[in-house]
């Protein structure tokens, strides 16, 4: 099938790509990293981040694992509003090929 394109449509194509480099989270998007470790202290939280809600204000999410009452946990951390969002635990997992013994040379 054959498309006709606006001409330099596909310029991009022509010149080398751009590399893409990973830029840090600024830091009004972070946690201060003793905030972060006293919170996942808590028991139940597995995982603490901030995000924005529908109006572009900031929010810490605090991912709380086991059912039930939430209210020891915080209603505000450094200021800023939580939201408590829950499931199953956060858990690291490996690649299933890498699960696969290495074949000895």
């Amino acid at each position: 099938m054959v498309t006709s394109l606006p001409p330099g449509s596909l310029d991009f194509l022509a010149a080398e790509p751009a590399p893409v480099t990973r830029q840090p989270a600024p830091d009004a998007d972070r946690l201060p990293q003793a905030t972060t470790d006293q919170l996942m202290r808590i028991p139940g939280i597995d995982g603490v981040w901030i995000e924005r809600d529908a109006g572009g204000r900031r929010v810490v999410v605090l991912h709380y694992t086991p059912g039930g009452a939430t209210t020891h946990l915080p209603g505000t951390v450094e200021g800023l509003p939580t939201r408590i969002v829950g499931g199953e635990p956060i858990r690291a997992q490996q690649h299933p090929t890498l699960l696969q013994p290495m074949s000895p040379k």
